[in-house]
């Protein structure tokens, strides 16, 4: 009873402090593409208090990085741009584009993060300790992360969820799109191509070697066309170590290989929660209900086919159109394109992060009437 009475508490007391941070939380406005300096977005982010959100919706062009990386160190803040078409943070080729410190939650959505170099994470790094055990406190969305370099994730150094996002034409010893060496990454509606990695994991490189947490989610995404010199093309997946709750889950994903490394090389655990469709054998871990192996998923170049980011189309007889989970309902409503691309047409989900807009689509939801109360 105390236990309980002391958990109770508790959730005020938080619920408490959500509130007050809330009721603090202010927008700060965006209003130039400098580096530094007011109206800037570095301004932005260093002048940020908890629960803030920075606003660069109405500005465009290219935000070219001449002081080094920028560096999130406050709790809660959501930084927005305009859409990754029209807002670009370039790393100049000297420096990382975000690293992410604060052990909240961090949201990061509509911009090209591009041009990054580094050691570890071109183009972001989260290196916040991991705030719960899903290990997903950063949330990058809407977003294109291209062009950047590093030794370990060329793209992405570190636990994250990633959603509507193209992650493309990084590379990296290890990982050259995504690296994840503790925590978890989670991967929806996203599409990763053409990536490289001089030695393990073209597209994503998913490991942990001394005992922590590594569990990831890559679920109705598109990874085609990355190359690993060494292993794993588009996934390269390691639970080396003693640890108990790590490994790899994969759900409706269209897997295409690349020139080198094939789709997927596992020395740890893989778990397919089914309709994945590979162009070569999978790496022999996809055995879960619908899916397919040894198939020709039949997709269209990298390319604008609408929404803010690109996107790998499904071409007409693609064998991932009407492909996907049987049973699959919004969310997401949408494809990686957002509003106007249906994510469900025909009745049943397309594998992979674009759908197929020929058919019908659903019915837009009505909301539950409720009664009027009668008048006195």
């Amino acid at each position: 009873m105390k236990t309980r009475i002391l958990m109770t508490l508790i959730t005020l007391l938080c619920a408490a402090m959500a509130s007050v941070q809330s009721a603090r939380a202010v927008t700060i406005m965006v209003t130039n593409t400098n580096d530094s300096g007011p109206g800037s977005l570095r301004d932005g982010i260093g002048n940020a208090n908890d629960g803030d959100t920075i606003d660069a919706t109405g500005v465009s062009g290219t935000i070219l990085l001449t002081s080094g990386e920028l560096q999130i160190l406050t709790d809660g803040v959501t930084i927005n741009g305009p859409g990754a078409g029209m807002l670009a943070v370039n790393g100049n080729g000297t420096s990382r584009v975000f690293e992410n410190f604060a052990l909240g939650y961090i949201t990061i959505s509509g911009f090209t993060i591009t041009n990054g170099r580094s050691d570890g994470g071109g183009g972001i790094r989260n290196s916040a300790p991991h705030p719960n055990i899903g290990g997903y406190g950063l949330t990058v969305t809407n977003c294109t992360i291209s062009g950047n370099a590093a030794d370990y994730g060329g793209g992405i150094l570190g636990a994250l969820t990633i959603s509507n996002s193209t992650i493309s034409g990084n590379s990296a010893m290890y990982g050259g799109g995504i690296c994840n060496l503790g925590g978890g990454v989670r991967i929806s509606n996203s599409t990763i191509s053409g990536n490289l990695a001089d030695v393990d994991g073209g597209g994503v490189y998913n490991s942990g070697t001394l005992g922590e947490f590594v569990f990831s989610i890559i679920e109705n995404s598109t990874i085609s066309g990355n190359s690993a010199t060494g292993n794993g093309g588009g996934i390269y997946n390691s639970s080396n170590g003693l640890g108990q709750i790590r490994g790899l889950a994969l759900s409706s994903n269209i897997l295409n290989a690349g020139a080198s490394g094939g789709t997927i090389f596992n020395v740890g655990r893989v778990a397919s929660v089914g309709y994945n469709l590979a162009s070569d054998a999978g790496g022999g871990v996809l055995t879960g209900p619908g899916d397919q192996i040894n198939t020709e998923p039949m997709l269209g170049p990298l390319r604008d086919n609408g929404g803010p980011t690109f996107t790998h189309e499904l071409l007409a007889g693609s064998p991932a159109i009407d492909a996907g989970h049987p049973n699959f309902t919004p969310p997401p409503l949408y494809d990686q394109r957002g509003p106007d691309f249906w994510r469900v047409r025909n009745g049943r989900v397309d594998v992979g992060s674009f759908e197929a807009q020929t058919g019908t689509r659903p019915p837009r939801p009505r909301p539950t009437p409720h009664p009027r109360p009668s008048p006195p």
